[in-house]
């Protein structure tokens, strides 16, 4: 494939290893960072100090503070704003965008005050124009920088684009499947990382390997539910950003849900947990969300009600599982 120019928008662990990725594919990279030193550290040092250490960066990436610019000079831009600031990004960058550029979404959130889906987002502040793209699936940002296999769907409306879209974004080591749910990647992508956090808490609280695994299940449940109201295809979700991002980021001790679950059940307040922490875990911001759609769409969410009420309303963890294990028994799976 012939070498493009790529943007990537935030500069976290995840917007740096596909920067890396896609520098290694052959691409000249600009990736944008809000952090002055994140930009200075990555065109000196070629290195993400703050969010991703161990990994030297190729030299065709370069670091900008111009988020303008670096919009206007790529159409291809993979986008790895954290959820709660996408909407300013993409209020700041509008008048700039065209219908030739092409938005691959990696952000896996909800917007708290319109509970809108990421690409939503997107298309209420930027209209029908550009292309947008969601790529999801279970991906730890440190594994793929050091190009272990990985797997991952992008969902795309438009199957030509999508086509163009998941040659740029395969490699040897990535394998990149197609679909056009675009719905139901995203619900896939956001809940599990509230079942994360319940996952997290088990095991924190020493309940053993089968009460996890029958939290994973029914967690898959919840988030089909959802899904499925919402307009997402069944099938999706047991695909890679179903059933494969919520086994990876409810099990893997490089998940930030999962390991926030953890400190949880072991006792520790959320306040005591994000004391020293860089980024939040995004599962915190999105309990919040998903807790109002459940509302919204009237669906059964016990295991992320109960997620919810931890965060927020003060429930312990002892009795969040009390409630859990005292509802009435189901008459099917």
């Amino acid at each position: 494939m012939t070498a493009i120019k790529v943007g990537v928008i935030g500069a976290g662990a995840w917007g740096t290893a596909m920067s890396m990725f896609q520098a290694q594919q052959g691409n000249t990279v600009t990736i944008w960072a809000y952090e002055t030193e994140t930009v200075q550290a990555i065109n000196e040092a070629h290195c993400n100090k703050t969010f991703l250490p161990d990994h030297a960066l190729p030299y065709n990436v370069h670091a900008s503070a111009d988020l303008i610019g670096t919009v206007r000079e790529h159409e291809v831009l993979i986008m790895a704003t954290p959820s709660h600031v996408t909407r300013s990004i993409i209020q700041q960058i509008r008048d700039v965008v065209t219908e030739n550029h092409r938005f691959v979404i990696l952000t896996k959130g909800i917007e708290q005050s319109t509970a809108q889906l990421m690409h939503e987002v997107y298309e209420d502040t930027l209209g029908e124009g550009p292309t947008i793209a969601v790529l999801s699936g279970p991906n730890f940002a440190k594994e793929v920088a050091s190009g272990l296999p990985t797997a991952a769907v992008l969902a795309c409306r438009d199957v030509q684009i999508g086509k163009e879209l998941q040659q740029l974004l395969s490699g040897p080591a990535y394998r990149i499947y197609l679909s056009q749910d675009i719905v139901g990647v995203q619900i896939g992508g956001t809940v599990k990382n509230v079942v994360a956090i319940a996952t997290g808490i088990c095991d924190g609280m020493g309940l053993g390997l089968n009460a996890r695994a029958a939290l994973i299940c029914r967690g898959l449940a919840e988030i089909k539910r959802l899904g499925v109201l919402m307009g997402g295809q069944s099938e999706t979700f047991l695909g890679m950003s179903g059933v494969g991002d919520l086994v990876l980021t409810a099990t893997g001790s490089l998940s930030r849900n999962y390991t926030l679950g953890k400190a949880l059940g072991k006792g520790e307040t959320l306040e005591e947990y994000m004391a020293n922490k860089k980024s939040v875990a995004e599962g915190v911001k999105n309990a919040v969300s998903v807790y109002e759609l459940g509302q919204k769409y009237d669906v059964e969410m016990p295991i992320c009600e109960a997620v919810y009420d931890i965060l927020y309303s003060g429930l312990t963890c002892k009795a969040a599982l009390h409630r859990l294990l005292e509802r009435d028994l189901p008459e099917t799976e």
